[in-house]
């Protein structure tokens, strides 16, 4: 098995990445809204038969609406956390260059 001690970092790819999951994670927001407009629809029409279901179709709905909105939050944190370790390696890569050009002094000792 061979080690690279190299990372590859795609930048033009996590800029696609990260803009496809601020649009799902907004998608995502959007479902959770319509879910809790759709738990909160009026079924007192339904009667005293209806109680079971009209509690049932509540319950689903804003479980539904909780869940969808945790997928948002994980796609857009995903999201984020990519940009973020971007910029990350980014300046290592600006401060790496500079010392090997000697606008800023390294450490003392060099380690392989």
């Amino acid at each position: 098995m061979t080690t690279n001690d190299r990372v590859n970092f795609d930048y033009t790819a996590s800029a696609a990445y990260t803009t496809a999951a601020a649009q799902a994670a907004a998608l995502l927001g959007t479902a959770k809204d319509h879910a809790d407009t759709a738990a909160g629809i009026d079924l007192s029409g339904l009667g005293t038969l209806g109680n079971s279901f009209a509690a049932a179709w509540s319950t689903a709905w804003t479980t539904h609406s909780s869940r969808l909105g945790t997928a948002s939050a994980l796609t857009d944190a995903y999201g984020q956390a990519i940009t973020t370790w971007g910029k990350v390696l980014n300046q290592v890569d600006t401060d790496s260059a500079d010392t090997i050009a000697g606008t800023v002094p390294g450490p003392d000792e060099i380690q392989a």
